[in-house]
């Protein structure tokens, strides 16, 4: 029989009874605790874990957009390139989120970006749009990617996460990748 690798994408601990954030690249997750506690995603019911035993748990699909423009805003508007045409981005109200620049660090400043350990999440969507409760009223005046970054391929993202809750021990979490198999 052909034989499954999991190759580890990224590693983090969730402490007891602590909350954490990753950003969803393969949708699975391994799951481990060294002493009997649970985890539970973005507000679903909570997984039973046995101590030492792990265990594969699906966090759902990755999603991503570019970003074409974004407000400077209490509650920052993100218009996702390419949907103007009657496309629909994936992104769902609820969905945690974290923006990346893409390599446009003079347009899409720290202002912009929300790391997936903040928690914003989208708070309304249409077909080209993502609104959330990120506050980007700090940044000096909107964002619009410019004709030289897009060529170039420096264009920011949005990227969907997951809100991580460990039971009452320390759980590790690997993003892990399934080959083979």
């Amino acid at each position: 029989l052909p034989m499954s690798v999991l190759n580890v994408i990224d590693t983090q601990t969730v402490s007891g009874s602590g909350t954490s954030y990753i950003v969803v690249k393969s949708g699975v997750l391994r799951c481990v605790a060294t002493s009997a506690s649970s985890i539970s995603i973005d507000g679903g019911p909570a997984i039973t874990l046995v101590a030492n035993e792990a265990l594969l748990v699906s966090c759902g699909k990755a999603k991503n957009a570019k970003i074409a423009a974004a407000t400077d805003a209490a509650a920052m508007v993100v218009t996702a390139e390419g949907y103007s045409g009657g496309g629909r981005h994936p992104f769902s109200v609820g969905d945690f989120i974290q923006t990346v620049d893409g390599g446009d660090t003079d347009g899409f400043t720290s202002d912009f970006e929300t790391a997936a350990s903040a928690g914003k999440k989208v708070t309304a969507v249409t077909g080209s749009t993502i609104t959330t409760d990120y506050d980007s009223s700090a940044a000096s005046a909107d964002y619009a990617l410019s004709a030289a970054d897009a060529t170039a391929g420096n264009i920011p993202q949005i990227q969907r996460s997951v809100k991580l809750v460990a039971g009452s021990a320390n759980v590790v979490v690997e993003q892990v990748q399934v080959v083979g198999g």
